[in-house]
């Protein structure tokens, strides 16, 4: 099924990332076969791969590194509460090599922390499998020749459109009664897989108990939600 490989790498394919040796090796440490299957998008700021785990395709979400990494619009959603010392507050504050290296670290491990407790509370969510360094290994929403689509790639029929604004809508809702906020969601980030909705991308969600504007982040993902449905008549 897989492509050629050599101690579990993909041979023949451009790998984007300088540090997926190393987390190709992490992965193997902890006792898991690993191989590289195929690329499936690139972005700014993460590359995603299928991913043969244990003899199971996945998906692998890679962040680059922190250096090629755009954190000035991010300030709303990185405050001081992701940093219990007051060492890295400062660093933070500074905003020097570093606080991106801290911030990087704990964007990924804040999108898998977040992508577990949806999903263990119910969310329509990929189901969250590993991760490790700055690699994510989530359920792989497609299979070996294609990819879930996003909302925005796609046409819904008028009923298929009232179901999935509902669907949406609630999941929200879990998010909200689990303390958290998606905080940028959009058509852009929500796949349609076998008839359902399935919402991606949690690294800048916030916790509702301390960020100061969760609610408006709340209602600023309702309102896209609404603006997007509207062309359905929703």
């Amino acid at each position: 099924m897989a492509g050629k490989s050599y101690n579990g790498h993909t041979m023949g394919m451009q790998l984007a990332y300088d540090g997926l040796n190393n987390i190709i090796e992490q992965v193997s440490k902890l006792g898991h076969k690993i191989e590289i299957f195929s690329n499936i998008k690139s972005g700014k700021e993460e590359t995603v791969y299928r991913v043969i785990l244990d003899d199971q395709l996945v998906a692998m979400k890679v962040y680059k590194n922190p250096e090629e990494i755009n954190f000035k619009n991010t300030s709303e959603y990185l405050t001081g509460k992701f940093y219990k010392r007051l060492s890295e507050r400062k660093a933070v504050a500074k905003n020097n090599k570093f606080a991106k290296k801290l911030k990087h670290k704990n964007w990924v491990k804040r999108e898998f922390f977040m992508l577990e407790k949806l999903f263990n509370n119910g969310a329509m969510i990929p189901k969250p499998i590993l991760q490790v360094e700055d690699a994510i290994f989530m359920e792989l929403l497609g299979d070996e020749f294609t990819v879930a689509p996003r909302l925005c790639d796609i046409r819904l029929s008028t009923d298929e459109a009232m179901r999935t604004k509902d669907l949406i809508l609630k999941n929200m809702e879990l998010f909200w009664n689990s303390g958290i906020v998606h905080a940028d969601l959009s058509e852009y980030n929500i796949l349609w897989w076998k008839d359902n909705p399935y919402i991606i991308d949690f690294p800048q969600s916030i916790d509702v108990r301390t960020h100061p504007n969760s609610k408006e982040l709340f209602n600023r993902d309702i309102l896209a939600v609404q603006k997007y449905f509207s062309k359905y008549g929703q």
